[in-house]
């Protein structure tokens, strides 16, 4: 795939089907992440994969406290969109009324989802030591987004989401993640379910004038 195809391929599933997806493809999407850049090399992120029945466990975990209304405690703190920057509250807002009017009836859709854990196949936990260098953050950005084109490459399709860290605890006990590290974000890998209204959603970007500035 052309790397515009792939780019452009790319866009955030929210409802995977029931189609398997081997470890073989997972460990070769993540092999190519390996070609993110970081500081001086450091490559500082451990990649832990949940899938068939540890992945069963966490998701059934994850659905009792979020119907609990347990709040979350993710590693990184959580902010709300009023905290956010003007330029990051507008275009949260014009995203939400898009997918609302998108949606319609069907806004259950959302919701179902991220308590389901979009019914993934597999979840990719990324993280981070706990003593490590704060540009690590841009690091590990850089690495998701790789994973995440070359996992467009093949077709499989993705979603980076708050939602799979949203409760640390179950998640390093069960994938038995050191203390020492971080849990950063969480990525599901598989293939998109065709039937599912949400996965028709394609969000738009900013024009580019709205946020580049040029000085010559």
């Amino acid at each position: 795939m052309e790397f515009k195809d792939a780019l452009n391929y790319r866009r955030s599933i929210r409802d995977f089907s029931d189609r398997l997806l081997t470890k073989e493809t997972i460990k070769e999407i993540i092999a190519d992440a390996r070609r993110a850049p970081s500081w001086v090399n450091s490559q500082p992120w451990e990649v832990y994969v949940a899938t068939g029945k540890t992945l069963e466990t966490i998701k059934e975990l994850h659905l009792e406290l979020s119907q609990r209304g347990l709040p979350g405690n993710s590693d990184l703190p959580f902010m709300h969109r009023d905290k956010m920057s003007l330029l990051a509250r507008q275009n949260a807002g014009v995203w939400s009324q898009a997918l609302q009017t998108f949606l319609g009836t069907d806004a259950e859709q959302m919701g179902r989802s991220q308590i389901t854990l979009f019914n993934a196949p597999a979840l990719v936990y990324l993280t981070l030591p706990k003593n490590t260098s704060e540009w690590s953050i841009y690091d590990l950005g850089a690495f998701g987004q790789t994973l995440m084109l070359a996992a467009a490459d093949r077709k499989v399709d993705s979603i980076p989401a708050w939602e799979i860290v949203k409760y640390p605890s179950i998640v390093k006990n069960i994938m038995q993640i050191p203390d020492d590290k971080q849990l950063i974000i969480g990525i599901a890998l598989g293939y998109r379910n065709q039937s599912t209204k949400i996965n028709g959603f394609y969000t738009e970007r900013s024009e580019v004038d709205k946020f580049l500035t040029f000085k010559d």
